[in-house]
This record gives C-alpha cells, structure tokens and sequence, in this order.
C-alpha cells in the first residue's frame, strides 16, 4: 500500500490543492466519514488566487476542481498562508475563524466539524 504523502515545508496553496490534498485525504488512516457528501469550497485570495472546491462523496475526496460551476455546501474564504497554516497544523480552524482570517458561508454545521475534517488535509 502507498503512503500517505507528506506536506512539503515549501508547498505553495496550488500545488496542495493539485497534487497532494486528494491523496492524503483518501490515504488518511483515520477512520471516514461514510455519510459525508459535500462539496467544500476554499477561495482563496491571494497569490494565486482562486476557488477551489473539494468533491466529497462517501468521505472520500473525488475530485479536486479550480473554477468550477459545482454549487458548495459550505464556502471557506482565506488567504493563502492562513490555509497553510492551518494544514500544517500551526493554526486551528477556529484560531483562524476567531482571528478573523476567514469567512465562512453556507452549511455552518459542517463548517464547525471542519476542526475534525483538517485532520484529514
């Protein structure tokens, strides 16, 4: 079985979301969420900026989409060393949320939960 892979010190936001954040969710050891179906979207501000959105089906991370049209359940707004930190564990969510760092919209139930999704990233 492959490993998960590790979050290079250096990545940048882009190349999380394109080539890592799939894997390391899917190869997670934690147990899944099987009833989780979302479509978790993360704008991102600056350097690089753009919409990302996470397609959840069964807990698993199907696809990994910039741009895309697909309706989100729930909407995370940030810049990008905000996002890093918090996937670097550095920052929690709600650190990051109370520091006013990001907004968030939509579903605030799976929004609050996202302290146990991060695990995941």
């Amino acid at each position: 079985m492959d490993e998960r892979p590790a979050i290079p010190e250096n990545i940048t936001h882009t190349e999380y979301f394109n080539l890592l954040l799939k894997n390391r969710v899917n190869m997670s050891s934690i147990p899944k969420i099987s009833n989780l179906n979302a479509v978790i979207q993360f704008e991102i501000l600056d350097n690089g900026n753009g919409i990302w959105n996470i397609i959840i089906e069964n807990g698993l991370v199907k696809q990994v989409v910039r741009d895309s049209h697909e309706r989100p359940t729930c909407v995370f707004t940030l810049d990008s060393a905000t996002f890093l930190s918090v996937i670097k564990r550095e920052m929690t969510p709600q650190q990051a949320f109370f520091q006013g760092k990001v907004d968030i919209r939509g579903d605030i139930i799976l929004a609050l939960k996202m302290n146990v999704l991060v695990n995941y990233l």
